[in-house]
């Protein structure tokens, strides 16, 4: 059977014009499509290895899932990427000879996956991590870069307007904890608690030098 290494490789190739664009998506920042689904691998493995069900859990499904979660932005033309991976899973999954019940099982994670709501439904656990940890890529002490990063684009950019682009980015996102799981749950938090205090030293900083 093929490898989990050796799907990386092919969704890396299904990727490769897109992040060599530096990732439309992003807002022209230069950011790897493929780097994030390793990052979401991860956190992935991370919550599975907490979770307290873990017989309930199909791994070599989820693992697949989420290494094919984004590989349809590489044909983001064709409609809406998370639809656009499922696709190419399908007949990757397909050529390699997985059973009908498991490729549907495993394209149905990926074409739900860019659906965060449904985490407060009834869904398999496999969609559940899934969900949460692509929710956690990108946020914390990493989306604050992101956000500053991101307004830095504009040639026009100051301390003030970088301010109000954490807050109407990153600190809007993490007000509202959206996991299910006590590991996401904590981590996110933990999350929320670092862009809070950092938000809240940087607004002070920018009072004191700018007098207000």
């Amino acid at each position: 059977m093929v490898s989990y290494e050796e799907m990386f490789q092919f969704v890396e190739q299904e990727l490769a014009e897109y992040d060599a664009h530096g990732g439309a998506a992003k807002h022209k920042i230069r950011y790897s499509r493929i780097e994030h689904t390793r990052r979401v691998y991860r956190w992935m493995l991370w919550l599975y290895n907490a979770y307290p069900e873990k017989n309930t859990v199909d791994l070599n499904s989820l693992r697949v899932a989420t290494i094919f979660h984004d590989s349809g932005y590489g044909q983001i033309e064709r409609g809406e990427h998370a639809k656009a991976g499922a696709e190419i899973c399908r007949k990757f999954l397909t050529e390699h000879k997985y059973s009908a019940e498991k490729i549907d099982f495993i394209c149905d994670l990926i074409a739900r996956h860019s659906d965060k709501d449904i985490l407060s439904q009834d869904i398999p656990p496999e969609l559940v991590l899934l969900l949460e940890a692509d929710l956690l890529d990108d946020t914390g002490a990493q989306g604050i870069v992101m956000d500053v990063w991101m307004e830095a684009m504009d040639e026009n950019a100051t301390f003030e307007s970088i301010a109000a682009h954490i807050g109407r980015f990153s600190c809007r996102q993490m007000s509202k904890n959206p996991m299910r799981t006590k590991e996401g749950q904590r981590i996110w938090e933990k999350k929320r608690a670092l862009v809070e205090e950092f938000y809240s030293s940087y607004i002070e900083d920018l009072w004191q030098v700018m007098g207000k």
